[in-house]
């Protein structure tokens, strides 16, 4: 039987020193993929029963890549940590306890913090459920006409006159809740920006962001703006059967009348017209015109007249009141000023109380649940277990 001569390394004992080498190497991602599938699975079961029948959504999915950063935490403490680590010298490894368990057990700590920062990723991303709720609510419609004409830009009120238009009209959205509203642009041309709608917040930010230059706007056609709000309300409670044998469906007090669309005299409709009055452009209605089609439809218009009637240093008006209350007495409005929101509020208010209402079914979806407590709370355990593993008995020496 042949030896190895003296001094020669056993090969039997290097090998074993390899394998165990490797096995040090991958025991720590053994402890967190173990460690994590269970922890998954706890998270997966909390998620499932309380969800419950509500579909589970992700505020932010893209958070659940920063578990690349646990996996970067563990590269740096479980190999290039112990690499750049100081060394101290000790004539026996039992005199510091770093064999046994104890040594398999060193790397546990960092186990811990790969795992706690993959529950944080989780949390950011916010787990929550959604719930559906029907409302019904008594509605009227609003059609605002916006005038966008190149006079708009005159600074005889504060900033300018598209600016205290601007304001007038956010806070009159920002107070409608059950109300549908919609939004007609007009200077040389008249457009439908915004069809009726309930969604104050959307409205809110398209006022906000209009600006001179959306439409044409070297003219005023006040008549146009005011014919196309009327057009859209006439469409608003539906549109009537083509087969003349087929009931209607029309809502009460309303007929058939031109191209098929609902007319009558059902007063749950409004336009509130803001312009500076001075009307220069007439394409197909002038504002006659598109008063008397107001009132034969029963929609009366609320004129807000955005400038100040001082004469200029010819002896003229930049505005032209006229022409505002004209159409607010034609359709049985009212004529209100820019700078005086509080009255324009208060009368408007008082007149829509008296307007017959819709009953009008919305559905929103509203959060319900946030689900990212658990999460949270086993991160905390988590880190809170690995400073106190590494400040005892796994504490690394020096």
């Amino acid at each position: 039987m042949s030896r190895n001569p003296p001094g020669t390394p056993d090969p039997r004992r290097a090998h074993e020193s390899t394998a165990i080498g490797t096995l040090r190497v991958i025991w720590p991602w053994l402890w967190v993929g173990v460690l994590g599938l269970i922890l998954w699975l706890i998270i997966r079961d909390y998620l499932i029963k309380q969800r419950g029948p509500e579909d589970l959504e992700w505020h932010d999915g893209r958070a659940i890549v920063l578990v690349a950063g646990g996996v970067l935490v563990g590269l740096i403490t479980f190999h290039l940590h112990r690499r750049r680590s100081a060394a101290m010298g000790f004539s026996q490894v039992g005199l510091v306890g770093a064999r046994g368990v104890g040594a398999w057990l060193s790397d546990f700590p960092g186990v811990l913090r790969v795992l706690a920062i993959g529950c944080i990723a989780i949390a950011l991303a916010r787990p929550e459920t959604f719930k559906t709720v029907t409302h019904t609510e008594d509605s009227v419609d609003i059609m605002i006409v916006f005038d966008m004409s190149k006079s708009m830009e005159e600074t005889d009120l504060p900033r300018d006159r598209m600016d205290a238009a601007q304001r007038v009209v956010r806070r009159f959205v920002r107070r409608t809740k059950a109300d549908r509203i919609g939004l007609v642009i007009f200077g040389q041309q008249a457009m439908l920006h915004t069809p009726l709608t309930h969604d104050m917040k959307m409205l809110d930010q398209v006022v906000a962001d209009l600006a001179i230059g959306d439409v044409p706007e070297l003219g005023t056609a006040i008549g146009d703006g005011l014919a196309m709000a009327l057009a859209v309300l006439r469409r608003s409670d539906g549109q009537c059967d083509p087969a003349p044998t087929a009931p209607k469906t029309c809502a009460d007090d309303f007929t058939c009348g031109v191209k098929g669309y609902c007319e009558g005299k059902k007063r749950n409709r409004v336009v509130i017209l803001l312009s500076d009055g001075d009307n220069n452009w007439v394409t197909k209605f002038n504002p006659d015109d598109a008063s008397k089609q107001a009132r034969e439809m029963g929609v009366q218009v609320y004129t807000v007249l955005v400038g100040r009637e001082e004469s200029d240093l010819f002896g003229g008006m930049s505005v032209n009141p006229t022409t505002l209350k004209n159409i607010a007495t034609n359709t049985g409005g009212e004529f209100f000023r820019a700078t005086d929101y509080e009255s324009f509020d208060k009368g408007f208010q008082t007149v829509r109380s008296k307007l017959d209402t819709v009953k009008r079914t919305r559905t929103e979806r509203i959060p319900a649940k946030q689900l990212y407590l658990l999460m949270v709370l086993i991160a905390a355990g988590l880190i809170a277990l690995e400073l106190l593993l590494s400040h005892t008995r796994l504490r690394r020496l020096p």
